[in-house]
């Protein structure tokens, strides 16, 4: 299921043949709230991310329509979840990294980066859904970041970005 009312805003201008991606601001309380009203669950852990780098889905500028909307890479997160006290939760896991692409725009993500992570549990499992203007990755690691996700976790104010909202 794309998010792409909250997401990203895809604005395809065309300069001969130079085409252009513009995405809404998107940082961790969009992706919370967006969370929040999800009719699935999410867990918030602030961990790392292990996958094959090489099974990310490149592009061929010149056969962009070959470009697959949705690539699933097997994955290993280890770090810690939130919870009403903070990121206390000792977390690991085995799950999906779904890289979207917007037609020829794909999402990246590093083996071992650091990330903030949103991880949706389907009924097949978990899954990191991560896109071209970000997804539910953010390599943020503030303790300023980690204090607003307990924040929105406990109620308290939670407000989405300040561009564009």
């Amino acid at each position: 299921m794309l998010r792409l009312g909250l997401a990203a805003l895809l604005s395809l201008s065309f300069a001969g043949q130079a085409m252009a991606l513009s995405c809404l601001p998107w940082g961790p309380t969009d992706a919370y709230l967006s969370a929040d009203k999800a009719e699935t669950r999410f867990s918030v852990v602030q961990g790392h991310l292990r996958f094959d780098e090489k099974l990310l889905p490149k592009v061929d500028w010149n056969h962009q329509e070959d470009t697959p909307a949705i690539t699933r890479i097997p994955a290993h997160v280890t770090g810690k979840a939130l919870n009403r006290t903070g990121f206390k939760a000792p977390f690991s896991q085995d799950l999906v990294l779904e890289v979207l692409c917007f037609g020829p725009w794909c999402a990246g993500a590093a083996d071992g980066g650091d990330y903030l992570m949103f991880i949706e549990h389907r009924d097949d499992g978990l899954v990191l859904q991560v896109d071209p203007c970000g997804g539910y990755a953010f390599s943020v690691n503030s303790r300023k970041v980690q204090k607003q996700m307990q924040q929105c976790f406990n109620g308290g104010d939670c407000a989405p970005s300040d561009k564009g909202h």
